[in-house]
């Protein structure tokens, strides 16, 4: 079963996230902000991440850069409702992030899923 990191402080749109993947049979890992997801994730390693951008505290960048490091396995998505918002360079020279942003509320979250498949694939293909 993989495992997925759902990293937003809204909790009606993590709820939305955890239905969805717990439905396409993800086990799923919840956190309201970057510093508490870290601390997940160092016990609990994951295959995938859905990253908010505007967090308390650590923001979704700043979490994606530790989160690499502690697992560069690991395949980030980001999903923000900041209308500006661009991904930075540093973080798309990461081979599992994805270049492609994802924009609150979400419509499809199968597209989100089927990105975060990809990444995993194409990080198993390079092994």
């Amino acid at each position: 079963m993989r495992k997925i990191l759902i990293l937003d402080d809204e909790r009606g749109v993590m709820e939305s996230f955890s239905d969805y993947f717990e439905d396409r049979l993800w086990q799923v890992i919840q956190s309201e902000s970057g510093e508490q997801a870290l601390k997940l994730i160092e016990k609990d390693k994951v295959d995938a991440a859905v990253v908010d951008v505007r967090l308390p505290g650590m923001d979704g960048n700043d979490f994606i850069r530790k989160a690499y490091r502690l697992n560069p396995e690991t395949a980030f998505v980001v999903c923000t409702g900041s209308p500006e918002y661009i991904v930075p360079k540093d973080l798309l020279d990461f081979p599992n992030v994805s270049g492609r942003l994802f924009k609150k509320p979400v419509n499809n979250f199968s597209e989100i899923e089927e990105e975060l498949l990809w990444i995993i694939g194409q990080k198993q293909k390079n092994e």
